[in-house]
């Protein structure tokens, strides 16, 4: 669902799918051991003194919505980086902490100011020597895999 907060329609995205099927296959095993130790169980007299497994807590991994923050992007294209800069961070309010998540480990990580020296950074824009914003050219690697 969207808001015209383009902030707060980012971060809702709910739960990785990942942490799920991890999640389940856990809560499979241990559900079998708790059904393993009933049984043992079942007709005893005195099952004071059974232990059941102890279920371990697990950390909510979220995932983050960010095909709207690349379209912004993405519709500024052509445009002078500086101006598209300042107003992403009218856009997006940096005081709060989702709103640095998206800028600061997002939005401003995805354009490449410079030509990056780390082979692994795969910038989706570019700012050119004139300061417009680009679209980054494709990497040659995934060329390659076709």
């Amino acid at each position: 669902m969207s808001t015209k907060n383009l902030a707060r329609t980012i971060l809702e995205a709910g739960r990785t799918s990942a942490g799920t099927w991890g999640r389940r296959e856990d809560n499979r095993v241990e559900r079998a051991k708790t059904r393993q130790a009933l049984a043992a169980v079942r007709d005893a007299a005195d099952a004071d003194e059974v232990l059941l497994p102890v279920a371990k807590k697990w950390n909510r991994f979220l995932d983050d919505k960010l095909g709207a923050p690349e379209r912004w992007l993405a519709s500024h294209v052509g445009r002078p980086w500086d101006k598209v800069r300042s107003e992403l961070f009218a856009r997006f309010d940096t005081r709060t902490l989702a709103g640095r998540h998206i800028v600061h480990d997002h939005m401003l990580r995805w354009v490449a100011e410079r030509p990056h020296a780390h082979p692994s950074c795969t910038p989706r824009f570019v700012v050119d020597r004139h300061g417009i914003l680009r679209h980054a050219p494709p990497h040659p690697l995934a060329q390659n895999r076709n």
